[in-house]
């Protein structure tokens, strides 16, 4: 019985060795470990610089990246830094360094760092107000966490104002701003442990029209003749901006007929037809199409929902047969009833490897966020009839960088240099940069200098179906009990763009 037992106590003993964490504690190792002690660190703004001693030329090191028992991060550099960019306070981070020789890797050193000080700002808006004379920008945030003050920096290239601001301050005024002014603001949350990470928001200070864009000729035809979901956008759009002004593609004749616009916005759905319909554009539109380029390229902004995303790729800011050609899912059915609560995910974390947090862009201000241990969720559908017309693409960001879609590198590529965002995506894709769900095309590296926020999200109906599959078309349709978040989005976007 003692030898029994003696054996019991070695297996039990091994296994609780072999569920160690398998990233610090391996053995044996091929590759001498660096010693912690000869890794030091700095904090420089906002970004945290690891150093440690020269390594061989065959050799790098690896660098992981914890929150908790979660890898956020893996990246091998070569060199003798690694800098965590853009490190939030508060939050304790774990660094495991491992020297590579390309095809070994040795045990782990680890570090901790936790960068103390204020929360982070959330929620910056910014707004243009016309007065009797010009125009103030308006700027606006949450409610500090922890804040004892604000430092407050704005500025248009060549005018700057700082201020420090009471930690309770939630706007600031920035008077007689100028027709073709760019502001940047920067805030920061001060305490007595230190600073928060900055909080940038931008506004062009320039027209603020906006216009409903359809291939209706008037609203009533719209509304007799139309799709419930087009029907209401207009209903709610015509209700919340009431100087905002119908506009068929049909009238779009010359650049001049939309020079006075600051944002179109154009819903378009369709049921019951093929997927090449979504494609092939109706004759006004194509028509208008070299206008409205040119109007893109000039700076003006679209706000583009549920099939009319693939707008995206008509105007050429996506390379249209890559969008038709890689993986896509675009939904035409009529749909039936289904009674589950869709939420859409605003935070990547693909693969573990590194997170992304969406949640704070304007576009999701004042929408209940909550929070599970991977992602964050916003719910837009709950129970009802449901038409499911999802019009997203996967794999584009992966096809433009020619990076991994699970590689921060590519994440970073594709905001920093090709200007596209991903903001929203299923809450099962969470795990991958590639799906542009609910996404921003900045400029980036093209020469439109306007911005596109694009709505594929089956989930975001501007009107849900009675029950027996009948039309509500109203600019308050009642079935969703989710509604107010897809009217709220949808206002959220507009001002977002009256920004750009």
């Amino acid at each position: 019985m003692k030898k029994i037992s003696t054996i019991l106590l070695a297996l039990i003993a091994f296994s609780f060795t072999a569920c160690q964490d398998k990233d610090i504690d391996v053995t044996p190792m091929v590759l001498q470990a660096i010693n912690a002690d000869e890794i030091s660190g700095s904090l420089q703004g906002d970004d945290y610089t690891w150093t440690w001693p020269q390594l061989p030329a065959e050799q790098s090191m690896q660098v992981n990246i914890y929150e908790g028992s979660t890898m956020v991060s893996s990246e091998t550099v070569t060199g003798n830094t690694y800098t965590h960019h853009q490190v939030q306070t508060n939050v304790p981070f774990v660094y495991v360094f491992k020297i590579s020789d390309g095809t070994n890797l040795s045990s782990g050193a680890v570090k901790h760092y936790m960068r103390e000080g204020a929360t982070q700002i959330s929620g910056l808006a910014m707004a243009q107000i016309e007065k009797s004379a010009g125009y103030d920008a308006s700027v606006t945030w949450n409610k500090a966490v922890d804040a004892s003050t604000i430092e407050f920096t704005a500025t248009n290239g060549t005018k700057t104002i700082q201020e420090s601001l009471p930690g309770t301050t939630t706007s600031y005024t920035i008077e007689d701003v100028v027709n073709g002014e760019n502001w940047t603001v920067t805030l920061r949350a001060v305490n007595e442990k230190g600073s928060s990470m900055a909080t940038t928001g931008n506004l062009k200070i320039g027209k603020t029209a906006v216009a409903f864009l359809s291939t209706y000729a008037t609203p009533e035809e719209l509304i007799a003749k139309g799709d419930d979901d087009e029907a209401s956008a207009w209903l709610w759009m015509h209700e919340t901006y009431p100087n905002a002004q119908f506009l068929p593609f049909a009238k779009i004749k010359s650049t001049e007929t939309i020079e006075p616009f600051r944002v179109l916005f154009w819903l378009r759905d369709l049921e019951g037809v093929g997927e090449d319909a979504v494609w092939n554009m109706p004759t006004d539109v194509a028509a208008a199409t070299p206008f409205i380029k040119k109007w893109y390229m000039d700076g003006g902004s679209m706000l583009l929902w549920s099939h009319a995303t693939v707008y995206a790729g008509v105007l050429g800011r996506l390379n249209i047969d890559d969008m038709k050609s890689n993986d896509h899912t675009i939904g035409t059915n009529e749909g039936g009833v289904n009674n589950d609560t869709w939420k859409m995910a605003v935070g990547l974390n693909p693969g573990g490897r590194f997170s992304k947090d969406a949640s704070t862009h304007p576009i999701f201000k004042g929408l209940a966020v909550e929070s599970n241990d991977r992602t964050k969720l916003i719910a837009f559908k709950g129970p009802g009839w449901t038409e499911d017309h999802n019009c997203l693409f996967f794999n584009l960001p992966s096809l433009l960088t020619g990076l991994g879609n699970q590689e921060e590198a590519c994440y970073t590529q594709l905001t920093q240099t090709y200007g596209i965002y991903p903001l929203g995506t299923w809450d099962s894709q969470i795990d991958w940069v590639s799906q542009l769900n609910v996404w921003e095309a900045q400029q980036g590296n093209t020469e439109f200098k306007g911005t596109l926020l694009c709505i594929g999200n089956g989930g975001c109906e501007f009107s849900m179906k009675n029950a027996d599959g009948t039309p509500d078309k109203s600019a308050h349709p009642k079935n969703n009990s989710y509604q107010d978040n897809v009217l709220r989005l949808a206002k959220n976007a507009i001002e977002y763009l009256k920004t750009r």
